[in-house]
């Protein structure tokens, strides 16, 4: 589940005990090392659930990769990142540009791209899963839109994904970039079946607008006769 953090009015002074040398307050270690801990339960859960995933993020969410990239394990269930941030890069990656590039639609696009690449990586016996990202977030010049990112995954029988608009103003292009990290490592546990509690400062505005998509069987049929997928995996149990 999310836990919304809301952010303190702070009054009164800061203890001198707190601040540096040159005035600035102290990095509270204990809050750092807890941000840690809860990131890597997360990312070890992940990397111990036996699913494989392709990934494709433009426009923010690029801490989550050091995440994954950073906790041992990580070659077992990242196949692939390409991060498409040109038009170009866009244009060639889904063999068509976007009409809005953040958008529901460009997600949900790069997360089927992503999957259908997961399936040629990914070992045989193994779940695998298309990561898609595409956000606007605050940048060195204002923006007249919102700040909002889409999140998708896509596995063999189900598409899901989450919207969410930030408040403009309200954080950094750092800050609102660790937001939408924590969305990605929350969507990608959802997809490996993980139980994961992700700590994120959102505010009750911005709470995510989710939306899922089963397929039974036939429909995943379906799909690869007409070319959305590229194949339908059929996992065999052993013959004693």
């Amino acid at each position: 589940g999310w836990l919304p953090c809301h952010r303190p009015t702070l009054t009164g002074r800061i203890a001198p005990s707190s601040l540096g040398s040159n005035g600035i307050p102290r990095e509270n270690k204990t809050d750092r090392i807890a941000m840690e801990a809860w990131v890597r339960a997360v990312v070890e859960a992940i990397h111990s659930s036996r699913a494989q995933a392709v990934i494709y993020l433009a426009g923010g969410a690029s801490q989550a990769l050091g995440w994954l990239l950073s906790v041992p394990g990580a070659s077992g269930s990242v196949l692939e990142v390409v991060v498409p941030y040109s038009r170009a890069s866009m244009a060639q990656l889904l063999g068509k540009l976007p009409l809005q590039f953040t958008s529901k639609q460009a997600a949900e696009d790069m997360a089927l791209a992503a999957f259908n690449r997961a399936l040629k990586l990914s070992g045989p016996g193994l779940q695998v899963m298309g990561v898609g990202f595409t956000g606007s977030l605050a940048s060195s010049r204002p923006k007249h839109g919102d700040h909002r990112f889409y999140v998708s995954t896509r596995t063999q029988n189900r598409l899901r994904t989450s919207h969410v608009t930030l408040s403009k103003g309200l954080r950094s292009r750092e800050e609102e970039d660790k937001v939408s990290s924590c969305f990605v490592l929350k969507a990608i546990a959802d997809a490996c079946r993980v139980s994961a509690t992700i700590q994120s400062d959102v505010q009750e505005p911005e709470i995510p607008k989710e939306s899922v998509e089963q397929f039974d069987e036939d429909q995943e049929l379906q799909q690869v006769i007409d070319g959305q997928v590229c194949m339908k995996v059929y996992h065999f149990a052993g013959i004693p």
